[in-house]
C-alpha cells in the first residue's frame, strides 16, 4: 500500500514537473519570440500610419509650445527670437524625436527582405522543442543546488534560444542529457515529495498568472485584431481620419505662429 502511494506521488511529481516546465517555456517563448512576431506583424500592417500620426501629434505639441513661448515674449514686450525658441524646443523634444526615429527603424526593418531575424522568428518550433528538452533538466526553477557550471549552461541555453542558434542548442542538449540527466531528481526524497509537488503547483500557478498578464499587454492584446483583415482595414481608416484631423489642427496652429511673427524690421510689443 505504501509503495503504491509513493508510486502515485512520483507520477504526480512527474506530471507537475512537466506542467511547470511547459508554463516556464511558454512564458519565455512569448517574451522572446511571439512578442517580436506580433510586433513585426503589427508594424507591417499598421506601422506607417501610426508613425505618421505620432509624428503629427509631436509636431502639434511642439507647435503649441512654440506659440506659448511667443505669447510670453509678447506679454513681456521682448523680441521674439524664433531661432532661440526652436533650439529650446529641440532640446525639450529630444527624447520624443529619438522614439520617433526608433519607430521608423522598426518600420524599415519589418519591410527589409534581407532581415534574417524575421526568418528565425518564423521557424521557432524546433528551437522551442530543444529549449524545452534542456529546461526539463537544468531550469533554475527545478534545481536547488545551482553551481557555476549549471549557471553557465543555462546562460548559454538562453542566449542560443534567443539568438535562434539551433546547432548550439543541439550541442547543449546532448551535453545536458549526458551529464545532468537526473539532476532535477537528485534532491527529491520520498519524505519531501509532497512538499515539492505543492511548491511546483504554486510556481506553475504564478507563471500562468504572468502569462495571462502578458496577453493583456502590447503586442499580445492586438493579436486578435491582426488576424482579422476587416478589423485591420477599419483600424487603418480610423487612423487616416485622425491624421486628417491632426493635419487640419496643425495648419491652424502654423497660421497663428505666422500671425504672431513681427514684420521685417520691427518687433511685436
Amino acid at each position: 500500500m505504501v509503495g503504491e502511494t509513493m508510486e502515485n506521488l512520483y507520477e504526480e511529481y512527474q506530471a507537475q514537473k512537466k506542467l511547470l516546465i511547459e508554463a516556464l517555456v511558454e512564458k519565455d517563448h512569448m517574451e522572446m519570440y511571439e512578442s517580436n512576431l506580433l510586433k513585426n506583424d503589427f508594424v507591417l500592417k499598421l506601422g506607417e500610419p501610426r508613425y505618421e500620426l505620432h509624428k503629427l501629434e509631436l509636431t502639434i505639441a511642439r507647435t503649441k509650445l512654440k506659440l506659448d513661448l511667443m505669447q510670453t515674449c509678447i506679454k513681456l514686450q521682448i523680441p521674439i527670437d524664433t531661432e532661440q525658441i526652436d533650439k529650446q524646443l529641440e532640446k525639450e523634444f529630444e527624447k520624443h524625436d529619438s522614439m520617433l526615429k526608433s519607430m521608423k527603424r522598426e518600420i524599415d526593418n519589418a519591410h527589409d527582405p534581407s532581415n534574417n531575424s524575421i526568418v528565425i522568428l518564423q521557424n521557432t518550433q524546433q528551437l522551442k522543442e530543444l529549449y524545452f528538452s534542456i529546461s526539463s533538466y537544468v531550469h533554475p526553477e527545478l534545481v536547488d543546488n545551482y553551481d557555476k557550471n549549471l549557471k553557465r549552461i543555462w546562460k548559454a541555453t538562453k542566449k542560443a534560444y534567443q539568438g535562434g542558434d539551433t546547432p548550439k542548442l543541439k550541442r547543449l542538449q546532448k551535453k545536458v542529457l549526458n551529464e545532468y540527466n537526473d539532476l532535477s531528481n537528485r534532491d527529491r526524497s520520498d519524505s519531501n515529495l509532497e512538499d515539492i509537488i505543492l511548491t511546483m503547483k504554486e510556481k506553475t500557478k504564478g507563471v500562468l498568472i504572468e502569462i495571462e498578464g502578458l496577453k493583456k499587454q502590447f503586442p499580445f492584446n492586438e493579436a486578435k485584431m491582426l488576424e482579422d483583415e476587416e478589423a485591420v482595414v477599419k483600424f487603418r481608416k480610423e487612423i487616416d481620419v485622425d491624421i486628417k484631423i491632426a493635419n487640419e489642427l496643425l495648419d491652424k496652429l502654423e497660421k497663428q505662429i505666422l500671425e504672431k511673427l513681427p514684420s521685417p524690421g520691427r518687433y511685436i510689443n
